[in-house]
């Protein structure tokens, strides 16, 4: 039996991708209990980033390959071509693509052109365009707040919002 989180909700007499895939409960709940990212890097392929990892969420990303319809087809991670491909299931990245991202995900990576240019313009600014003519250091005005273990939904140690908790414990705790 696949958790809630899984289950499919499709009251318009279609057959939802989830329902169209074969997976495990193993596999279900490692999906429904993973934090995952999303990227449309070309058409029909989507990079699947498992942030539950934290920083070392780059070494678990991974490009899931989706057919005409839609359906999860392929996937780049090793335990797919070892375990879950020779079984004919997919395996979790597959699946959350598909019961994570859903079919607006889905829908966008089908119709995804690497030939349209995003609306607006857009400057980009270097470092080196950012340095201080006198010694090359960054400007205080113009440095962003960061965090300094590269999470990219952490400001920082001494940001306005919500801190990573290697952050939040470097703090400086404030003085009464």
């Amino acid at each position: 039996m696949e958790p809630e989180a899984m289950q499919a909700n499709d009251t318009s007499g279609q057959k939802s991708t989830v329902a169209e895939l074969e997976f495990d409960n193993n596999t279900s709940k490692r999906v429904a209990y993973s934090e995952w990212e999303f990227t449309i890097v070309a058409p029909f392929e989507i990079e699947v980033r498992n942030a539950t990892y934290g920083p070392f969420e780059d070494e678990h990303t991974y490009r899931v390959m989706i057919d005409e319809r839609g359906i999860p087809v392929s996937c780049t991670c090793p335990g797919f071509k070892h375990h879950h491909e020779p079984n004919g299931r997919v395996g979790k990245h597959m699946l959350a693509v598909a019961a994570i991202g859903g079919p607006t995900l889905l829908d966008a990576a089908a119709a995804f052109s690497p030939h349209t240019t995003p609306s607006g313009d857009r400057e980009t600014e270097t470092i080196a365009d950012r340095s201080d003519a006198d010694d090359g250091s960054p400007t205080a005005e113009t440095e962003p707040e960061t965090c300094p273990n590269g999470n990219a939904r952490c400001d920082g140690p001494n940001g306005d919002g919500l801190s990573c908790f290697n952050c939040y414990r470097g703090r400086e705790s404030p003085t009464v």
